[in-house]
């Protein structure tokens, strides 16, 4: 089967690492927002900081040991489905679990971690 795939494409790639880029960029600078929302009045943005990126690098290497676990043994798009399950699980966490941290009848943000 000598056809190509979609990733050799150089059009393909370009445009999936430039959403990557932005989407990057987008986190980088939203995430600290949320974080110093969250610890407003605390004093404790530094070690929330520092919490937030200690678990963004234990999840970059469980998922690379899973993804490559899960891509010898399964196949390649085995191992990217079970990285989309983990996130949308993820996802749901983030929208379930995460306090609402702006006062809805005052318009302001609530201190909710005092």
């Amino acid at each position: 089967m000598g056809g190509r795939s979609s990733s050799d494409d150089r059009l393909w790639l370009f445009a999936v690492q430039s959403l990557d880029g932005v989407g990057a960029g987008l986190y980088g600078a939203l995430f600290p927002l949320i974080v110093a929302d969250l610890t407003h009045g605390t004093g404790h943005f530094n070690l929330a900081q520092g919490a937030v990126i200690t678990a963004q690098g234990i999840g970059a290497v469980v998922s690379t040991l899973l993804a490559g676990l899960v891509a010898v043994h399964a196949g390649f798009s085995a191992a990217f489905l079970v990285l989309a399950g983990v996130e949308a699980l993820g996802f749901l966490l983030y929208l379930f679990g995460m306090p609402e941290t702006r006062d809805v009848d005052a318009g302001a943000p609530s201190a909710i971690t005092k």
